[in-house]
């Protein structure tokens, strides 16, 4: 069976290597005419989310490692792993805090954090 040209032209967008090559380049490459690959395009308009989606399958698993490193960090007291995980799983921005109607600094929370942690582990004296 033959590949259809949109069909080809997606495989040929899903490889990274091809990023920044003209589609003039593609057409003369595979035999098609630049015109050709226009009206394709045109016509499946959603192309360029197969391609999104087809890349998104071939890196997704080592997303899952850096996502497993960032929550290792955190856990361990990493304060930016800590940042980036809340901003990447809840849209959360962390440089004010809305609690009880006050307002507080991020970065103030994790030093008294830090600081209320270091005094707890101090023998007293």
């Amino acid at each position: 069976m033959e590949r259809s040209l949109i069909d080809t032209y997606i495989l040929y967008r899903i490889n990274p290597d091809n990023d920044g090559k003209a589609d003039s380049f593609f057409a003369s490459s595979f035999g098609f005419s630049l015109k050709d690959v226009r009206r394709a395009k045109r016509e499946n308009r959603d192309w360029a989310q197969k391609v999104l989606e087809s890349r998104r399958a071939c890196y997704a698993e080592h997303i899952l490692g850096i996502d497993k490193a960032m929550f290792q960090s955190a856990k361990s007291g990493d304060t930016k792993a800590a940042d980036l995980l809340y901003r990447r799983f809840d849209g959360w921005n962390p440089k004010i805090v809305e609690q009880n109607n006050n307002f507080y600094n991020f970065s103030d929370i994790v030093k008294e954090l830090k600081g209320s942690r270091n005094n707890r582990l101090r023998t007293p004296e």
